[in-house]
């Protein structure tokens, strides 16, 4: 038995069923107490506080999506919350109990806690009150038999009392930097501000006060003109400081639209609402309270098994586009500034500017989880933040080496710490191992760099598919084993998600397109049409029996048990192996064709300027929303009822939030810090030869391109 106390909040885990525990006196006692001294009204509310499940009868009739009925009214309780199961991450809380605060959790997991309860509530019984509430003690007692029953067949313990986090230096070390930052912010715009609102006379007293003042300087001495210019270079240094924190400024940045590229905003956009959309699902049903009615949720009869329900699987295919996107602008990128043989300080330079380009907005978010989220809210089920700083508190140090889609080594990625960051690990993973080599291949030998892009882009469907035959992997979510194993050892490693990476860069090093001359919107509608239709068909087809029954627990296998993908095990290793390929192809054809400017009404649609800014903001958005998923679903009173309508009200309210906290983010963090870099950026130009980055991350860099624009803004030419 795995036994935690922290202050009044404790946890007893089943995992040690050779060491049984007994109830303690003071338990006991205080349940004598209890039953003797309250009052009937007071029973009355605590037993009607608590759940009242049938008993183990119930669990055999629906072993699979069983929830017990409901918590019970927890607000009502007067007593202490109790909760059974959810005491590991991947358990959910089927029952809630209202007990005297000196009974712990300890208590409630001991052997004999039932024979206990009953012997306590029999002593009370020689008292005159006591047949007034005998009805009332008797369903009390019986509903802990029952939950005891079901607790030692699922074997998922006990969490008793309210969960705080502690407080340390580092969180108050935390808010003083994010504090210092807003004030910064607001000093800045004030300032810039101020300077913008100075009458036309003014300034034009102040530059012919700074001519003659040159003119003053020329007529000093060498050494008195020294410490002018260190006097103006001092000066100019506190103006960009300001400068880099002016938020009207930055907003106006963050929607300046590139038209050459404007497609790619609607598709990050577009990916990152799916990515979303998932995660809300997955952190709802499995997180917190749960569903109360996981029959209409689940397969083999839940919403999940309908066409819509496949959006909620097939989200993961939002990160390869992505890794796409990422690939296509790091070559564009690259070209620009790797325009010249570089030496090797030039190339390590280039790769430490990349990660300061996501560092200080990676680093706010990774510490607003570590220090501040844990401390936003409360409940009886706030204390499952602890699973999720568990690994922070020895793996912390992973991320900022970039990773963390590594360590915990042999783990689940939601094992590691601020656990879906493990894109950044990998999008850093793949830009050091392709991105400059690749490229400057490519500028000696365009053929060549292209050819060793679609090796290596061949090779990683070779060892995806030889790992998903040996290792009997499976993409599909709810396969059991299978899926645990792809989870741990393929869907966050390199090596399996570098095809879209490379797909994306093979894009930005094909040359321009030629138009058909026999005809050309056939041949350009035809092209779309089939990366649409593979698109589709990747996204949907698991409605063909993926998901068509039961859930398998996390040691079965579909072609083992009754449980999980109906399909063959051919037809599984064929998805597994191939369809991030075929995604990956397609989505670089759809890529292609639009910024091509031939991709019709979708690259209309895509390239719509209202995408801009959202698109801007969708790197904050995707570090952001869980936060905000688990600080809402972690401090819920009850479980929540599936439905469609209500699902998608709180995914509405979810995005809209988490934009608005990436917006903040974006003023406060990304782009001051990136301001503040491009000094450092402009002496890179010395062997670069290339132009300065945006104040954006660097997914919203590129260099305009030739194209004949049937939608747009026309012609653009080639960038100098």
């Amino acid at each position: 038995m795995v036994k935690e106390q922290i202050g009044s909040w404790t946890i007893a885990t089943d995992r040690n069923l050779s060491t049984p525990l007994l109830v303690s006196n003071s338990c006991y006692l205080a349940l004598s107490n209890f039953f003797q001294n309250a009052t009937p009204q007071l029973l009355a509310v605590t037993a009607e506080a608590q759940s009242h499940p049938s008993g183990l009868d119930s669990l055999f009739a629906q072993p699979w999506i069983w929830a017990a009925g409901g918590l019970g009214n927890i607000d009502e309780c007067p007593l202490q919350v109790c909760l059974a199961g959810g005491t590991l991450r991947d358990s959910l809380v089927f029952a809630s109990a209202c007990v005297v605060p000196e009974c712990t959790a300890f208590d409630l997991a001991a052997d004999d806690f039932p024979a206990r309860i009953d012997l306590a509530s029999r002593q009370a019984s020689n008292t005159e009150v006591i047949n007034e509430k005998a009805d009332l003690i008797t369903g009390y007692v019986s509903a802990f038999e029952r939950l005891a029953d079901i607790n030692e067949f699922l074997k998922t313990g006990w969490v008793c009392g309210e969960y705080k986090a502690d407080w340390h230096v580092g969180n108050t070390l935390y808010v003083f930097l994010l504090c210092s930052l807003m004030i910064l912010s607001c000093i800045g715009t004030f300032t810039k501000r101020s300077v913008r609102r100075r009458s036309p006379d003014e300034a034009s007293s102040r530059v012919q006060s700074a001519i003659a003042h040159i003119e003053e300087k020329k007529e000093e001495t060498t050494d008195h003109h020294h410490n002018g210019e260190s006097t103006t270079s001092k000066s100019t240094t506190q103006s960009q400081f300001w400068a880099a924190w002016d938020m009207p400024a930055h907003v106006r940045k963050l929607c300046t639209r590139r038209p050459e590229t404007a497609c790619l905003d609607g598709l990050k956009f577009g990916s990152i609402v799916w990515v979303v959309l998932g995660h809300v699902v997955a952190i709802q049903s499995s997180t917190g309270p749960g569903y109360l009615n996981p029959s209409k949720f689940l397969p083999p009869n839940g919403f999940t098994t309908t066409l819509g329900g496949q959006l909620f699987f097939s989200a993961r295919y939002a990160v390869d586009t992505f890794l796409c996107i990422s690939g296509y602008l790091v070559v564009l990128i690259l070209k620009r500034k790797l325009n010249r043989t570089p030496s090797i300080s030039d190339i390590l330079s280039l790769l430490a500017f990349r990660i300061l380009r996501i560092l200080p907005l990676y680093a706010m978010c990774l510490g607003f989880w570590m220090f501040v989220a844990p401390h936003l809210g409360s409940g009886p089920f706030w204390y499952q933040w602890q699973f999720y700083m568990e690994p922070c508190d020895q793996y912390w140090w992973t991320n900022f080496l970039f990773v963390n889609n590594f360590l915990p080594w042999g783990r689940p990625t939601t094992d590691s710490c601020f656990y879906h960051s493990w894109y950044l690990a990998l999008d850093v993973q793949l830009f050091f191992l392709c991105g400059p080599w690749l490229v400057l291949l490519y500028l000696k030998s365009p053929q060549m760099g292209r050819r060793a892009t679609a090796v290596l882009w061949c090779l990683s469907v070779v060892v995806t598919a030889f790992l998903s035959y040996t290792r009997k992997w499976s993409v599909n979510t709810l396969d059991g084993r299978a899926s645990v194993l792809f989870d741990i050892e393929g869907y966050a490693k390199p090596h399996v998600r570098c095809q879209s990476y490379l797909a994306g860069m093979f894009v930005a090093m094909m040359p321009q397109l030629q138009q058909n001359r026999t005809n050309p919107a056939i041949a350009k509608t035809r092209a779309l049409l089939l990366a649409l239709f593979g698109l589709a068909t990747m996204s949907l087809i698991t409605v063909t029996g993926a998901y068509s029954r039961r859930a398998c627990q996390f040691q079965e296998l579909p072609s083992l048990s009754d449980c999980g993908s109906s399909w063959s095990p051919l037809a599984t290793f064929l998805y597994t192996a191939f369809g991030r390929a075929i995604w990956s192809i397609c989505i670089a054809v759809v890529m292609r064709l639009c910024l091509e400017r031939q991709g019709g009404l979708v690259g209309s649609v895509l390239s719509w300027s209202i995408w801009t800014p959202l698109a801007h903001l969708s790197f904050g958005v995707y570090l952001i929303h869980p936060m905000v998923i688990f600080i809402w679903k972690l401090g819920d009173r009850e479980k929540m009822t599936f439905r469609v309508f209500s699902y998608f009200m709180n995914f509405t309210s979810i995005t809209v939030v988490s934009f608005v906290f990436s917006l903040v983010a974006a003023l406060v963090v990304e782009f001051p810090f990136s301001a503040l870099m491009r000094p450092l950026t402009e002496r890179s130009k010395r062997w670069s030869g290339g132009g300065g980055n945006s104040p954006s991350i660097e997914a919203t860099e590129t260099v305009p391109l030739k194209y004949q624009s049937s939608y747009g803004t026309g012609r653009l030419m080639e960038a100098t």
